[in-house]
């Protein structure tokens, strides 16, 4: 007779384990053969590594990656007070550095100077002559200077703003611009005073004459931006090596600018207010000046003439009427000198010229 524990032996043999029905139907599945092994990349990013320049070093080279770094990477220091730190050797800010040397740079003056204002760095800063930005923009970047100089009016720079002498930016773009006429028209249109004088008491028109020849930028100052042409500027005379107050007429001589000296004499607003400050002693070294330059000789007669019509003229005068005919005479006898001198000749201008001084100081008393 079996036992219960045969029994039980036997019902377990005879019993079938149930089908998993829950398994994932991908385990069902016939294994697939692997064509190839496929790989998961996983980009890791690296750290920073630091570059091996100095912030300084960086704004000089024009490297905006380096920058950048220093930027991104400024281990607690606030970004102001880093991007306003001095270099030691030159006690430049970055500003100074990035835009003195930006004849040398690969990435562009605009894309720098953007980056660094936007993150902290002082528009007004000034190195140890007094210059900020916006003065240097027109001396390292002459040819264009126009949307940098934008940049940094947009960014608050001041466009009246003085070096140690006394040159606003109007001043360097007048000077040193090729061409100076759109960045004068900005410059003039954000607030810029074109009767602000330097240390020489020369105001922006001055440096145009000795930029060039620049009749265009010339007329807009006199006739829309209202320059006044009455201001003095201290020019060296080389025969007394002494300064002396003197209009743009002697500026333009000096320089050989015909055009401009034209539109000065042309100019009825420009000959209105040059007739209350020009003086016999300036016509006389203008002279000097051109010499040798017959084009120019004609329009300072022409202004001389002019003159002298002029009640209003500090020329209007019997004395100086004398001596601005005589004057012509002497003009046109160094004419005949440079054609061919010679020892007789030259004693005859001399003897003229004693003739002259005499009869002038016989006239004096008379006219007391």
């Amino acid at each position: 007779m079996p036992t219960v524990f045969t029994r039980t032996f036997a019902l377990l043999s005879s019993t079938k384990p149930p089908i998993e029905t829950c398994l994932d139907k991908r385990i069902l599945q016939e294994p697939r053969p692997i064509e190839e092994t496929q790989h998961i990349s996983i980009e890791l990013e690296e750290p920073a590594e630091k570059p091996d320049v100095s912030i300084w070093k960086a704004a000089e080279q024009g490297n905006k990656e380096a920058l950048q770094h220093y930027i991104e990477n400024n281990n607690g220091i606030d970004l102001t007070t880093l991007l306003n730190t001095r270099d030691p050797d030159t006690d430049c800010t970055l500003l100074h550095l990035v835009i003195s040397h930006a004849r040398y740079h690969k990435s562009s003056l605009f894309s720098l100077l953007k980056l660094l204002l936007e993150n902290g760095a002082d528009v007004t800063a000034r190195d140890v002559y007094n210059v900020q930005a916006i003065h240097m923009i027109s001396l390292y970047c002459p040819n264009q200077p126009l949307p940098c100089i934008d940049l940094l009016l947009n960014h608050k720079a001041n466009p009246n703003a003085r070096d140690g002498d006394g040159w606003t930016p109007l001043h360097y773009a007048a000077r040193f611009c090729q061409p100076p006429d759109p960045v004068i028209h900005l410059l003039v249109s954000r607030g810029s005073d074109v009767n602000q004088r330097d240390a020489g008491r020369k105001t922006a028109l001055f440096g145009l004459l000795a930029n060039g020849d620049r009749v265009e930028a010339l007329d807009w100052l006199i006739h829309s931006a209202k320059a006044d042409l009455t201001l003095l500027g201290d020019l060296m005379n080389p025969i007394t090596r002494q300064t002396q107050p003197s209009t743009l007429v002697l500026q333009a001589t000096k320089y050989g600018r015909t055009e401009c000296l034209a539109l000065l004499i042309r100019s009825q607003l420009a000959l209105s207010q040059l007739r209350k400050v020009v003086r016999h002693e300036e016509i006389k070294l203008a002279c000097h000046f051109v010499k040798d330059n017959h084009p120019m000789q004609i329009l300072l007669q022409e202004l001389s003439d002019t003159l002298e019509r002029d009640p209003a003229s500090l020329l209007h005068t019997p004395i100086l009427h004398q001596h601005i005919q005589r004057h012509s005479s002497v003009m046109s006898v160094l004419g005949i000198m440079r054609r061919g001198s010679n020892g007789k000749l030259f004693r005859k201008v001399n003897q003229f010229m004693k003739r002259t001084k005499h009869e002038r100081e016989q006239q004096q008393p008379q006219n007391k």
